[in-house]
């Protein structure tokens, strides 16, 4: 199953009207370059949605505290934070790669087991366990995500 099945409808029209289409590839091999010369690891997971995502600035139509735009940019989310994904490894027991920028250059990082997470330097964020759930959070607003510290 890819990690871009299971988006629902409100999701896919704002993917679509941001520039993403179920073919669209971008190249990623400069990002992970960079990030992995700061020891971050790109699973397959983070490979297919930044292959698929990367680049693309999507606006969300939810509302409240968390209503900023995500911006698939995992070099500029990132760089210069391993140490903050080594800490959401010990908490959640998995690997984390940045794939985003959101809330005022907050880093949205990946698990390689799909948990998304959040990170800035007012809070950290359990947002949900799939990339498809977080969308739904993050672009539409659906609840808000769980501050863990």
């Amino acid at each position: 199953m890819s990690a871009l099945d299971g988006l629902s409808p409100g999701v896919e029209r704002l993917l679509e009207g941001s520039g993403w289409s179920r073919d669209r590839r971008v190249s990623i091999g400069a990002w992970d370059a960079i990030l992995r010369g700061e020891g971050y690891r790109l699973s397959p997971c983070a490979e297919e949605i930044l292959r698929g995502l990367g680049g693309l600035r999507v606006r969300p139509v939810g509302t409240g505290p968390y209503t900023h735009d995500l911006l698939f940019e995992p070099e500029l989310a990132g760089s210069g934070a391993y140490d903050i994904a080594e800490q959401f490894e010990e908490q959640f027991g998995q690997r984390f790669y940045p794939i985003a920028e959101w809330i005022s250059n907050a880093c949205v990082f990946l698990g390689d087991a799909g948990k998304v997470v959040s990170y800035d330097d007012i809070e950290r964020l359990d947002i949900a366990d799939t990339f498809a759930d977080a969308l739904d959070i993050i672009l539409l607003g659906v609840r808000e995500p769980r501050v863990i510290d």
